[in-house]
């Protein structure tokens, strides 16, 4: 899967760009999780891209097309809403159900286990 995703994703040694631009270099490292999940944790180097520097100067230019494009993304990605409702729908919702008496408070339990389908 790493695999594909640094060739089709980034464009490693193939005849187009990757998504977020051309990879100049990347490094990566797959790491163990408590229930023995493997996730990625990858560096890049993507060319011709901004330096934190260059990043920071157009971000604080109010007059900067770069900053006003950058909020819109981060507003487009984060709405800060609930899939069922509004904050008080919600509120609502969760007050009733704290008053059933097999309500069980999820800050203080664990989520169950999933079923085994298969045998070691």
């Amino acid at each position: 899967m790493v695999e594909m995703f640094i060739k089709h994703v980034l464009g490693v040694n193939q005849d187009h760009p990757g998504y977020i631009g051309k990879t100049a270099a990347y490094y990566a490292t797959v790491e163990q999780q408590g229930r023995l999940t493997l996730h990625l944790h990858m560096l890049l180097w993507i060319l011709n891209s901004l330096s934190p520097q260059e990043i920071r100067d157009r971000i604080m230019d109010p007059n900067s097309d770069f900053q006003k494009r950058i909020v819109e993304y981060l507003e487009s990605v984060h709405v800060g809403e609930f899939m069922t409702g509004t904050i008080d729908k919600v509120k609502e919702q969760v007050d009733e159900n704290m008053k059933a008496k097999e309500y069980r408070d999820p800050t203080q339990t664990l989520p169950d286990a999933p079923h085994r389908t298969y045998r070691l």
